[in-house]
């Protein structure tokens, strides 16, 4: 008996497990090496940072209003997100008095990216590609023109994935199963 108390105390919830795997499969999506160079995303950590928040506002909103465990594993993916993103700053060399700082900013720009992705992705489908290739264009890809033509393409995928993702059983997601985007 009291080995299975012991293994109950230290197995990983099924929440923080699948948690994981959906941030993994996020951080894949988010940096595929064919999203970044020249006319594309800025390979430097604020593009990276952009990448992530726009994958990451699709799988939110798809969780959202799915119920207490999908509410749970949405904190959880935002936990374990944050805390990489912490752990980043630090490899980067910012100073432990500056991150606190840094995180609070991250997390108000992301909040701002979610509400403008997901406000997108609510429009009607003939004015959402237009209107996400704008904001992916201000947001992603920093105005630079020469990268107004992947602004489209990026803004196609990420419209794509939404509704593959809206086909995925919320089960499937919980499992922590994530399909990426094509």
């Amino acid at each position: 008996m009291p080995a299975n108390l012991i293994s109950r105390l230290f197995r990983k919830k099924p929440i923080k497990v699948a948690a994981r795997a959906l941030y993994d499969q996020l951080s894949l999506a988010a940096r595929n090496p064919e999203l970044y160079g020249e006319g594309r995303v800025p390979d430097s950590p604020d593009g990276r940072f952009e990448m992530l928040a726009l994958h990451a506002s699709v799988l939110f909103s798809r969780l959202s209003k799915r119920g207490d465990q999908a509410e749970e594993t949405s904190q959880e993916v935002f936990n374990i997100m944050f805390s990489a993103l912490d752990h980043a700053l630090r490899e980067l060399g910012v100073g432990d008095l500056s991150v606190g700082k840094r995180i609070r900013k991250l997390a108000e720009s992301f909040y701002g990216r979610m509400a403008v992705y997901t406000g997108t992705l609510q429009l009607p489908e003939d004015e959402q590609l237009g209107v996400l290739a704008e904001a992916i264009s201000v947001h992603v890809l920093e105005k630079d023109p020469a990268a107004q033509g992947f602004a489209t393409e990026l803004a196609s995928r990420i419209r794509d994935w939404t509704l593959d993702l809206q086909g995925v059983a919320d089960e499937t997601l919980l499992r922590g199963e994530l399909p990426l985007p094509r």
